[in-house]
């Protein structure tokens, strides 16, 4: 009888350390929301080394999420912009920004109406809806400069241009509800973001591959909470050929410099339509508004403004696919 206790007691232990063990190598643990989000940032950053390895140097990597067409114009319209506390009140209630830049933000536009840099009540509204925080990058995010009054540099070679002439241009483009509007040099990803509040059509490219890949992570990331931006349709090229197969564009804005109209954007803009960019030799660029007249018998004729009356601006030269630039003065 001894003995046959004594086989129970052993069998017993043996069980029990089998059993638990048995059980653990089939549950699934418990696994915490911040977990998860770590999970998913690094398998992110896996799928995006493995685009970079896997493509040809020459790929064309193309995102056209803009069938879904939200409405960022109505949402905008939406949004009262009369006194601070009206539009704070509606932020905190129907928008997912972080409180923390919206007091900036604010001030920023009061300061750029007030410059006649933001003029339309619609492009006021569009710089008010589009957290430049998402945009500058962590480094400068750290560093307290999100709402900074200068270009910052984001990597690459490449910079987000400074808040105020990215108003101007938007104010210069007048871009309206149902044009489609294509941009060349998406870099940060901040200007196709406010454009996207003025119409539901917007396209951009961007030759920085890495940099593409990068903000194309940045919208994707963001566009649950900010719909707005699903309508960006983003491919990687060089922009000096414009995008025909979409074309033609009520309105281009290029973000880079050069000395010349590209004659392939001029020919994908529609008759009536604006470009905006900044042109000009090396060094002395100025924000130019060219405007595309076509007369009856189909002769083209532009238009040219300085929209800064003769101040000049600093923009990354335009580039082809190999980095060299446009421009036919060295840099």
């Amino acid at each position: 009888m001894v003995i046959a206790l004594c086989i129970g007691l052993a069998v017993g232990m043996i069980f029990g350390m089998i059993i638990p063990f048995l059980v653990s190598s089939r549950s699934e643990p418990v696994v915490s929301h911040e977990e998860l989000k770590a999970r998913f940032m690094a398998d992110e950053a896996i799928r995006l080394v493995s685009i970079e390895k896997t493509e040809e140097p020459a790929f064309s990597y193309v995102t056209l999420p803009g069938i879904q067409k939200y409405d960022g114009p109505r949402l905008a319209e939406s949004m009262p912009i009369e006194t601070k506390e009206a539009w704070m009140s509606w932020m905190r209630k129907n928008r997912n920004d972080d409180p923390v830049f919206l007091e900036q933000r604010w001030e920023w536009a009061q300061d750029l109406v007030i410059s006649s840099e933001l003029k339309r009540p619609e492009d006021v509204r569009a710089f008010l809806l589009t957290p430049r925080e998402h945009f500058v990058r962590d480094d400068n995010l750290a560093k307290g400069l999100a709402y900074a009054d200068t270009w910052l540099s984001i990597g690459y070679g490449a910079t987000i241009t400074d808040p105020d002439v990215v108003s101007m241009m938007t104010t210069t483009l007048n871009l309206n509800p149902g044009e489609k509007v294509l941009e060349i040099g998406t870099g940060s990803g901040y200007q196709a973001a406010i454009l996207s509040y003025l119409t539901k059509d917007v396209y951009t490219i961007e030759i920085i591959k890495p940099l593409f890949i990068e903000t194309d992570s940045l919208y994707r990331k963001w566009e649950a909470a900010f719909p707005s931006y699903s309508v960006i349709n983003r491919k990687l090229g060089d922009g000096y050929f414009g995008w025909e197969e979409y074309a033609p564009f009520d309105k281009i804005i290029v973000t880079c410099a050069i000395d010349h109209i590209p004659p392939p954007l001029l020919k994908q803009l529609n008759p009536g339509g604006i470009m905006v960019l900044p042109l000009g030799p090396p060094g002395r660029q100025y924000i130019m508004e060219v405007k595309k007249l076509v007369d009856e018998d189909g002769t083209v004729t532009l238009s040219r403004r300085d929209v800064y009356n003769g101040m000049s601006v600093h923009f990354i030269p335009f580039r082809d696919e190999g980095g060299s630039s446009y421009s036919s003065e060295p840099e």
